[in-house]
């Protein structure tokens, strides 16, 4: 387990090896740090603003990353940009993002610039109501099937994905971050989903979960025609009140 001490000394080497590095011409802290909210658990969050030779700046990165004893690494891009993920061995988590230097910028307030300059960026929204009222309804359409065919473990995993995209419309209805159940904890009452939790892989347990989680799902939506649909995916359920 990573100390805080050790994950500040590769903080300050990661920002050294930054300012040294010709390529990079700005870098920022973002993520809890950015915002003085880290704690005992946070891991680091880099970003760095390239203006040449994107490839050869990330491949001598990742192997730098290496030296400082990464084990392993997975890779999310955003358009142009980079977010390459470091697993260290100590299991402190690294996160070094690559960004061209023409689109590098805040796209939320959880960037503190270190150096350089950083473009005006549109901020980042909030999930689409839509479509997670969408993907709830086909997560409990496969949950429903998954049930009646016997397929219990199935239909637990469609039960716990229909629940995170109930609880992110429920993020949204309340005004708290709705990605990556940033805000679940900040929900005035997150304590009725804890009757969508499916305890034990059992058929009858699982359609009990996905009764309650049906319910909380007709609350989130107002299409008259839609409400219906889902009500009939688990008969006699109502929205909670």
């Amino acid at each position: 387990m990573f100390s805080v001490s050790e994950r500040e000394q590769l903080h300050r080497d990661l920002v050294n090896a930054a300012e040294i590095d010709p390529r990079v011409v700005g870098a920022a802290v973002t993520g809890s740090a950015a915002l003085g909210e880290e704690d005992r658990w946070s891991d680091i969050d880099f970003a760095l603003s390239v203006d040449r030779d994107l490839d050869a700046v990330i491949t001598d990165w990742t192997a730098l990353m290496y030296a400082c004893d990464a084990v392993g690494h997975v890779d999310v891009r955003r358009g142009s940009v980079l977010f390459r993920v470091f697993l260290l061995r100590s299991s402190l988590q690294v996160d070094v993002a690559f960004w061209p230097s023409t689109e590098f910028g805040a796209t939320g307030p959880a960037f503190r610039l270190l150096f350089g300059e950083a473009n005006p960026l549109p901020r980042s929204a909030q999930p689409d109501r839509a479509e997670l009222v969408g993907l709830a309804w086909l997560y409990g359409l496969h949950a429903r099937s998954s049930i009646a065919r016997g397929l219990v473990w199935q239909a637990v995993y469609m039960v716990n994905g229909m629940r995170d995209h109930v609880m992110s419309l429920r993020c949204l209805a309340e005004g708290v971050n709705a990605v990556q159940g940033r805000g679940l904890d900040d929900l005035a009452d997150a304590s009725e989903f804890a009757g969508t939790l499916v305890l034990s892989p059992q058929p009858d347990e699982v359609s009990r979960a996905f009764h309650v989680l049906t319910g909380l799902l007709l609350r989130e939506i107002t299409d008259s025609g839609l409400a219906q649909a889902v009500r009939a995916l688990s008969p006699g359920v109502a929205a909670p009140r």
